[in-house]
């Protein structure tokens, strides 16, 4: 009897081997598909998709003009306008009204014009400064074609943003700048390039 009982002690359960093999083949799948979930899907919820920054100028060649713009004289100074689109911005947050532009190049300031309707015209709100509040309402978003969650951001036509150096400019000179929207900073930069004189 006691001897029956130890045989019975040490015998081992068998699981079946279908049992077996069907509940290894569910833990990879199983294993698999949090890793898929945790490299594709993850990043996408987590992260912003879109978040705030200058998506140009990115180091583009920017042609310095001489132009009159009301009683001012600009000598090689570059016109962000809505026409030729040098500044473009991007995001899709709401994180409040004003946007502040700042000059980084020393001796580079910013000049911003406004439209103030046929009666007023073309008023002049920051003369020569090296930091500019600007309103959201300023930029058009639009949204692009392959996915309409990501915006960019263009100057609208009553507004125009003229950079200038308090000295002269040489030629490829690099200009930066940054533009802040709420907690987060962009930085942009362009090449001044000069005309044949």
């Amino acid at each position: 009897m006691d001897e029956g009982f130890r045989m019975e002690k040490n015998r081992k359960i068998r699981i079946p081997y279908e049992i077996s093999f069907r509940g290894k083949v569910l833990f990879l799948v199983l294993l698999f598909g949090i890793a898929i979930f945790f490299i594709v899907y993850y990043p996408l919820i987590s992260h912003q998709v879109n978040p705030f920054d200058v998506a140009a100028p990115k180091g583009q060649i920017v042609l310095a003009q001489n132009f009159t713009f009301g009683s001012v004289n600009y000598t090689n100074a570059i016109a962000m306008t809505s026409q030729n689109n040098i500044l473009v911005l991007k995001g899709n947050d709401n994180m409040g009204d004003t946007l502040t532009m700042k000059m980084v190049t020393p001796d580079w300031c910013i000049d911003l014009w406004v439209w103030g309707g046929s009666t007023s015209g073309w008023q002049l709100k920051y003369n020569c400064s090296r930091e500019i509040q600007i309103s959201q309402y300023a930029f058009r978003r639009v949204p692009t074609h392959e996915a309409r969650e990501i915006l960019y951001w263009y100057l609208e036509s009553g507004y125009i943003i003229v950079l200038h150096e308090t000295g002269p400019v040489q030629n490829y000179e690099l200009v930066n700048f940054t533009v802040t929207y709420g907690e987060t900073t962009g930085n942009g930069f362009l090449k001044v390039a000069l005309g044949k004189s």
